[in-house]
């Protein structure tokens, strides 16, 4: 399914790339508390973006592992990232030493040293972890899909021998321990795209943690036990008259969670809903006629009786 997330996602935020435009170069650098680690070491390395005073809405590419890999990926964090669209998480390669991702920022932004991601990396052999990217495309949002270079270099993490306590130290678990905060509240949107779930009806949220990141979803349609999903749910209620009663609990790393219930939108006119105001309206009408009948039913009194006497 992720050529299709991919197809609708570029069509609505890279606007037409058929020939596209070049801008000046932004750039992706990696970002560690560690500059040296031991033997079984587990720390957190972020990608950073810079897209130097251009409004951007995505960013696609990969992050290669040097050739000589002593190290394994174990998990991933969208904590702090800017980016909120991702038509494809970041994810690793089966021989564990690639990571692609596209993601993307609806209405477009001027990154300055933004978070895209985060990577959670454990040292396993002596040696250096070598970190660097390719394939980067960076999208700017002027609705003509210009495309904008972006520059990168090369990180190096010394590893050392394990320790001579034997015991190895992990940011990422201390990190997740320390998290006692809930993801941010967030919206549940319906939506309908001919190229996903066939066309059906589906809904689409998106929560926000800023320590650990978040790690799932669960969904209960109609009071029923919840599943777990991704970012988008296909709906079991089909029907466009009836609003679907749905539940989403947001999860972050560390267990923390966040209860959504879809809110129908509700447009209003002068502060008064669209159904108040036909009601009214009509109500108004109904008072008028009744008023207007009354008055010429009492005209058409007065005369009858002027014309009896």
């Amino acid at each position: 399914m992720n050529k299709y997330i991919l197809k609708v996602f570029l069509g609505l935020l890279i606007a037409l790339v058929f020939v596209p435009n070049v801008a000046s170069a932004a750039f992706l650098y990696f970002e560690s508390s560690k500059k040296e680690v031991s033997v079984g070491d587990t720390f957190i390395v972020s990608i950073i973006v810079d897209s130097e005073d251009a409004v951007v809405n995505s960013i696609e590419g990969d992050i290669v592992f040097g050739s000589k890999v002593n190290s394994v990926v174990n998990d991933f964090s969208l904590a702090k990232s800017v980016f909120t669209l991702w038509p494809r998480t970041p994810s690793l390669s089966q021989d564990g030493d690639m990571i692609s991702f596209v993601g993307g920022l609806p209405g477009g932004l001027d990154l300055n040293k933004a978070v895209l991601f985060n990577i959670v990396v454990e040292a396993q052999k002596e040696g250096e972890i070598n970190l660097s990217a390719r394939d980067l495309s960076m999208f700017a949002s002027d609705g003509q899909g210009t495309v904008i270079p972006v520059k990168s270099n090369t990180s190096s993490i010394k590893v050392n021998p394990k320790r001579e306590s034997g015991i190895p130290s992990n940011e990422w678990v201390n990190l997740v321990l320390g998290d006692k905060t809930s993801p941010k509240e967030f919206p549940i949107t319906l939506g309908r795209e001919t190229s996903l779930f066939e066309g059906k009806r589906f809904a689409f949220f998106t929560a926000i943690d800023e320590e650990s990141g978040i790690s799932y979803y669960e969904v209960s349609e109609n009071g029923k036990l919840p599943v777990r999903s991704g970012s988008m749910y296909l709906l079991e209620n089909q029907d466009e008259n009836l609003d679907p009663d749905l539940v989403v609990t947001a999860y972050d790393k560390a267990g923390n969670k966040t209860i959504s219930k879809y809110q129908p939108v509700v447009t209003s006119f002068f502060g008064f809903t669209l159904k108040t105001l036909v009601v009214t309206i009509l109500g108004i009408v109904v008072v008028l006629f009744f008023l207007i009948r009354f008055v010429k039913n009492k005209k058409n009194a007065k005369r009858q009786s002027q014309i009896q006497s």
